[in-house]
């Protein structure tokens, strides 16, 4: 009796989603890129200087980014990883004056671009025996996120170009909810974020997967991204927020 207690208890760890894989002691990944369409608001200001609207003042809208992911689910006792990342680079003119640090000013029509690559690594644990117990439909995911924002602006007229940079890691905190439905649909929700006094980040992220043939899948969602960074001069504050869809696999 045991024995088949067990070979069904084994039958169940397989067919569950990856966290019920770890407990088997094998290794389950998935991968996806896809674009992101986010729409930038808040304010940027760069050595106490001109405070300037991302959107009304710099002149930045909506813009196409790609976006990857990898997902890689290892045995129980290790921390499974989770990485992404998320390149920005957004384009625009001044509608106004801005003086960009102490030296530097410019005038309407300026050309302006703003860079925020994102760089996720997070280490976490699902919930001990919870694919088990829903028979695979539902996980839930805790663990440690580290993101790497590489931050940069540049302003260019005819008579002036001037460029800054700096890069800022901020440590997160990371939580991720999978549901999996019936017909090859899954819902899936993830939470980063943290205040850590010279950078605050909220990043949100609701997706939609539907299994099309064999290990792939296709998804779309929708992102919410709040970065305040107050490092290096730098003093922004500002929202990255729309769609995006992927394709993938997994397995």
């Amino acid at each position: 009796m045991k024995r088949w207690i067990f070979i069904l208890l084994a039958v169940v760890a397989v067919m569950a989603p990856g966290r019920s894989y770890a407990l088997l002691g094998l290794i389950s990944v998935e991968g996806a890129v896809g674009g992101f369409v986010p729409t930038p608001s808040g304010d940027f200001q760069y050595d106490g200087k001109t405070t300037g609207d991302v959107d009304s003042l710099l002149g930045l809208d909506r813009e196409v980014f790609p976006a990857a992911r990898l997902r890689v689910e290892l045995p129980l006792v290790i921390p499974n990883v989770y990485l992404m990342a998320t390149p920005m680079k957004f384009e625009g003119n001044l509608s106004g004056d801005f003086d960009f640090g102490p030296d530097h000013s410019f005038g309407a029509g300026a050309d302006t671009k703003l860079t925020i690559n994102q760089y996720d690594a997070a280490l976490f644990y699902g919930v001990p025996l919870l694919g088990l117990a829903t028979l695979g439909r539902v996980g839930i995911d805790v663990g440690l996120n580290l993101r790497m924002i590489d931050l940069a602006a540049e302003m260019t007229s005819d008579s002036d170009s001037h460029r800054e940079s700096t890069t800022v890691p901020v440590p997160l905190l990371f939580v991720a909810a999978q549901l999996n439905l019936l017909g090859g649909f899954a819902l899936e929700a993830e939470v980063r974020g943290l205040d850590v006094g010279y950078a605050r980040v909220i990043s949100a992220i609701g997706r939609v997967k539907y299994n099309t043939l064999g290990p792939l899948f296709v998804a779309a969602g929708y992102r919410h991204e709040e970065v305040a960074v107050d490092e290096d001069d730098f003093d922004v504050d500002i929202t990255f927020a729309g769609p995006f869809a992927e394709v993938g696999f997994s397995f």
